[in-house]
C-alpha cells in the first residue's frame, strides 16, 4: 500500500517509518525542508511540503498515495496544517487515513495543543475517507530528556503529581499505527493506547531509582520543571504544558483494564511496561557512559 508518513521523523513517526519497512512498504515521509531531508530513517522516501506555506506545493505529496498517516507536532500552526493535509488527501483520493489524536481528548480540549486536535479529529471524521484514531496516553520516552537531572542530580522533576498517567510506550503507540495503517477492519475506529498500570509521579521517581541503582527524588514542583526546560521553548507552549501538568495533578491521565486489554489484542503481546522501559535506558546510558 502506497503511504505518506506526516509527522515522520520524531518520535513515534520515526519508529512508525522503520515499522513499515519492516513491513515491506517503502513509505514517502513528508518534511518541511531540505534540512529535514537527512532525518528520514532508512528505506522511505522524502518528500518535501510545507503544509502551512505552501498547500499547493504540499499537493503532489498526496499524488498516487492510498494510506496517510498524520502526527502533528504542536505549533502555533497546528489546526491550519492538520485541516489542509486533510483536505490534500480527501482531493487526491486517499482511501485510508490514520490519525494520531490523544486518550481522553474531551477531557483536556482546553489545553492549546490538544484542542487543536479536537478540530482535526472532526474533520478527519468528516472526509468521507476510511479513518481511524490512534490516541496514545502520555509517552515513556518524555523522560529521555531527563537523563542527566536522573543520572547526576538523582532527581526527577516532571510534575506528574499524585493521581497517575497510564503512560504508553512510543514503541507500542508506532506499532498500532502500522497495524491499523496496513490492516482491515479499523475503519471508524478510536484506539486508546495506554500502559498495562496507573503511574505516579513518586512512583516513576521510585522505578528509575531501582533502574539507575541510586536514590532518586521526586520533586512535584512546576516552577522547578519548568526551570529545565530546553532553551528556546516558546512562551505559549510553556503555558500549554503548564496547564497540562495542572490537569495531571488534578485529574490524572488514567487507563482501564479495558484499555489494556483491546490494545493488548490489536498489538498480539502486552503493552510494555515502564519498568522495562527504565531499565533499558539505565542499561543504555550506562554502556554509553564506559
Amino acid at each position: 500500500m502506497k503511504t505518506l508518513v506526516i509527522g515522520g521523523t520524531g518520535t513515534v513517526g520515526a519508529l512508525l517509518v522503520e515499522n513499515l519497512v519492516r513491513r515491506g512498504i517503502e513509505p514517502r515521509v513528508m518534511v518541511r525542508s531540505a534540512s529535514r531531508v537527512s532525518l528520514v530513517p532508512t528505506g522511505a522516501n522524502a518528500v518535501i511540503g510545507n503544509l502551512v506555506a505552501d498547500p499547493q506545493g504540499a499537493a503532489a505529496a498526496f499524488q498516487g498515495i492510498e494510506a496517510v498517516f498524520m502526527l502533528n507536532p504542536p505549533s502555533e500552526n497546528e489546526t491550519i496544517e492538520g485541516l489542509i493535509a486533510v483536505e490534500l488527501a480527501r482531493s487526491a483520493g486517499v482511501r485510508r487515513f490514520v490519525y494520531q489524536s490523544c486518550h481522553r481528548l474531551e477531557e483536556m480540549a482546553h489545553l492549546p495543543h490538544l484542542g487543536a486536535k479536537l478540530a482535526i479529529s472532526h474533520a478527519v471524521a468528516k472526509s468521507g475517507m476510511d479513518y481511524t484514531f490512534v490516541c496514545p496516553n502520555h509517552f515513556f520516552q518524555n523522560d529521555i530528556r531527563l537523563r542527566t537531572e536522573l543520572t547526576e542530580q538523582g532527581r526527577f522533576a516532571e510534575p506528574l503529581g499524585g493521581i497517575g498517567v497510564w503512560g504508553v510506550d512510543a514503541r507500542d503507540i508506532a506499532e498500532a499505527a502500522a497495524i491499523v495503517l496496513t490492516s482491515d477492519g479499523h475503519t471508524g475506529q478510536s484506539y486508546n493506547l495506554v500502559g498495562p498500570e496507573n503511574i505516579t509521579g513518586e512512583s516513576r521517581a521510585a522505578i528509575w531509582a531501582e533502574a539507575l541503582s541510586r536514590t532518586v527524588t521526586y520533586v512535584d514542583d512546576p516552577d522547578t520543571w519548568r526551570a529545565g526546560l530546553w532553551p528556546g521553548i516558546p512562551g505559549w507552549l510553556v503555558f500549554d504544558l503548564t496547564l497540562m501538568y495542572g490537569h495531571f495533578a488534578k485529574s490524572g491521565m488514567p487507563g482501564t483494564p479495558g484499555e489494556v486489554e483491546r490494545l493488548t489484542r490489536l498489538l498480539g503481546h502486552s503493552p510494555r511496561s515502564f519498568k522495562a522501559f527504565a531499565r533499558e535506558c539505565a542499561i543504555d546510558w550506562q554502556t554509553a557512559a564506559n
